[in-house]
């Protein structure tokens, strides 16, 4: 009996080490778990990339490295630059998608590392009717995992993994879709 109660008290024991090993890793700053952490808004769910409405989009840039498509919103919906390119693209249904872009992950870039970045694969811009950049996010390539995509929001340092599906569509239009 006596070994028993010392087992008990020494799963106890390493129980408690363990919730005070992640308790600690939890206060410390990304910079200390390798770079990585994971970002959630107050209700738990990943944070979103940006904050802006969906109606407000009137443009969508895709460039990648040897081609550009525009889409451009009026009355009647939207049409392409050039014509005819981008066909199955659905400008509408991927800036109601995109607007709603959320990122979990965040990583400080490894120098020897390129993530597919160095030049970004795509490109993408959102602007508003009067020209100003409500979304931009440089695509890169599929994460180890092949759930995610590393991507970069132009100006941050770090590096953001974002689901695949969230950059599948455009990255097709453009040719793209492969790792």
């Amino acid at each position: 009996m006596n070994a028993a109660r010392a087992g008990w008290s020494l799963l106890l024991a390493a129980g408690i080490g363990l919730s005070l090993w992640q308790w600690r890793e939890a206060a410390e700053p990304p910079g200390r778990h390798g770079g990585h952490t994971h970002l959630h808004d107050d209700s738990g769910k990943p944070a979103r990339l940006y904050a802006w409405d969906s109606a407000a989009a009137a443009q969508v840039i895709l460039a990648a490295p040897d081609a550009t498509l525009r889409m451009d919103r009026d009355a009647r919906g939207w049409t392409a630059t050039p014509p005819g390119a981008g066909r199955g693209f659905d400008a509408g249904e991927f800036v109601a998608l995109f607007s709603q872009a959320r990122s979990d992950r965040v990583l400080a870039p490894q120098p020897d590392q390129p993530y597919g970045l160095a030049p970004p694969r795509l490109r993408i811009d959102v602007r508003d009717a009067a020209g100003a950049t409500l979304a931009s996010l440089d695509v890169g390539a599929l994460a180890p995992d092949g759930l995610g995509r590393y991507v970069q929001v132009p100006g941050e340092p770090q590096i953001r993994i974002v689901p695949a599906y969230q950059t599948r569509a455009p990255l097709a239009a453009m040719g793209r879709e492969g790792p």
